[in-house]
């Protein structure tokens, strides 16, 4: 047995991520115990540089892309709003100056430490990278936010299962998320470079939203849908008024697109997320 990085990225142990810190480990400027999440000490082979995401996320549910920092960047960039964003200004908070704080819009438990890239005090809102607790001790100063609204995150899309599309809700997990859980936000810029795809991504909700996570996809007259829900299959399912079923298609007239159910609304061919 070897032991594997956690994947988390968090910085605790003094580096941008877990490869760097296997790199570390190589030419001697970090030993195991530096890392917070090591479970045991074992010896380390070439295995321990494998990537550890595999298409789910720590509840087991997919995303459609991997969001990792901009060449050159410690991390995905965050666009964060304080409740009170007037204190931008009043207490001077500026680029470079790290805040710590846990975004309780959308729901994370988890305090951050940021550093301010850059900051509107018109709308309030802060640009930052993901430094780690390490920074914030090194800091001579640090702001409190307590707790912020999280706006954006852009970054660059290292692509699983789907392309991300303007103006659609994609499932994505930050590389250097430390619950490992996905999230889910509005594409709002996708820009094809030369190092992949740069996105940025807005509304950002996390999980138990599953149910507004449906793809747009065309249904034809008299296609069968098979939907799962979370405790089994459900025998009809209306999407936008549109009769869906599970299993085998209930009798009724071929081709009418209702399956022997009725119809209500307008039902306009297709499923929207």
């Amino acid at each position: 047995m070897v032991w594997e990085p956690p994947g988390k990225d968090c910085g605790a142990c003094g580096v941008r991520s877990c490869r760097e810190f296997v790199e570390g480990m190589r030419n001697g400027t970090r030993v195991l115990a530096d890392c917070p999440h090591q479970a045991r000490r074992l010896d380390l082979d070439e295995s321990a540089l494998l990537e550890v995401y595999d298409g789910t996320d720590l509840l087991g549910s997919e995303y459609d892309f991997i969001l990792r920092p901009l060449p050159g960047e410690p991390s995905a960039q965050r666009y964060i709003q304080p409740f009170r964003p007037e204190l931008i200004e009043r207490l001077g908070i500026g680029p470079g100056a790290i805040v710590i704080g846990r975004p309780v819009d959308p729901g994370c438990p988890v305090q951050h430490v940021l550093r301010v890239l850059d900051s509107d005090p018109v709308s309030g809102i802060l640009r930052c990278h993901t430094v780690g607790p390490l920074a914030a001790r090194r800091s001579p100063k640090v702001f409190d936010l307590r707790a912020y609204r999280e706006i954006a995150f852009e970054g660059r899309a290292d692509l699983v299962r789907n392309e991300p599309a303007i103006g659609f809700r994609a499932r994505f997990l930050p590389a250097n998320c430390m619950r490992q859980i996905a999230h889910t936000g509005v594409v709002q810029m996708v820009l094809k470079k030369s190092f992949g795809f740069h996105v940025r991504l807005e509304d950002i909700q996390m999980h138990g939203k599953r149910e507004n996570l449906l793809k747009e996809t065309k249904v034809k007259t008299g296609q069968v849908i098979s939907l799962e829900g979370p405790s089994g299959p459900d025998r009809a399912v209306v999407i936008n008024g549109v009769h869906a079923y599970v299993g085998d298609r209930p009798a009724g007239k071929k081709g009418d697109g209702s399956g022997g159910g009725k119809h209500h609304g307008g039902g306009k061919g297709h499923a929207g997320g």
